[in-house]
């Protein structure tokens, strides 16, 4: 079976679940769409080194931190949330929002490609790291690599590299990806862009606003 990212790739996808997804998760790895005041390049059209609006609905600091995320969470849980330089402060705001406890840096990822900054040149992106209470058990690995140097391609598409770090670190948690793209075996996805056979409606909802290739995927999170 096949499924289509929003660029229309075809990617291998997991067959289709045979039972209700979980409405609660030990764990959580999401890349909000951060609004940057606002921002955007070229008259809004699409380029992958223009600002987040140019590509899909973004959301303010307020919007996220008013999304009632913890009745996603299970008692122990444990979030991963990617973000940049520049929102690095309020990103930690929405975790702590979302009821986890931040607690450090995570991963470091080095897009190579650079874009003008206020200070630097900017290549980096960061993967901080949160805690519900205890960090769910059991651990899996616990020396993978918090750097990885690797090109960018599509406007904040990460390398699947850290979804199998994670998974690697995590294998026997339920885990959901908030914001996704597409869907990773073992892994529940949920996102404006995200369709195929591993994704799933968290409340199961339909957006009439959503084509109906997409199928499964509520947009935004009815909260």
């Amino acid at each position: 079976m096949i499924q289509l990212d929003m660029f229309r790739n075809v990617l291998e996808s997991k067959p289709p679940p045979d039972h209700e997804p979980p409405q609660t998760f030990d764990l959580i790895l999401t890349d909000p769409p951060w609004d940057y005041d606002g921002r955007t390049f070229l008259n809004k059209k699409a380029n992958e080194t223009g600002a987040a609006s140019d590509h899909y609905p973004t959301m303010t600091p307020q919007e996220l931190k008013d999304m009632n995320v913890q009745h996603l969470c299970n008692t122990n849980c444990i979030m991963y949330m990617w973000t940049t330089g520049p929102q690095l402060d309020i990103s930690i705001e929405v975790l702590q929002a979302w009821g986890f406890k931040f607690k450090t840096v995570a991963f470091v990822w080095d897009k190579i490609i650079t874009n003008p900054g206020y200070y630097t040149l900017s290549s980096i992106e960061y993967c901080i790291v949160g805690t519900k209470n205890a960090i769910p058990k059991p651990r899996g690995t616990r020396n993978e690599r918090q750097f990885l140097q690797r090109r960018r391609t599509h406007h904040s598409a990460k390398p699947k590299d850290f979804i199998e770090r994670i998974s690697r670190m995590h294998p026997e948690q339920t885990k959901l990806e908030m914001f996704s793209r597409k869907a990773y075996n073992g892994w529940y996805s949920w996102g404006h862009d995200a369709n195929g056979d591993g994704c799933v409606n968290i409340p199961r909802l339909n957006n009439k606003d959503i084509p109906d290739y997409v199928a499964n995927v509520s947009w935004p999170l009815p909260f």
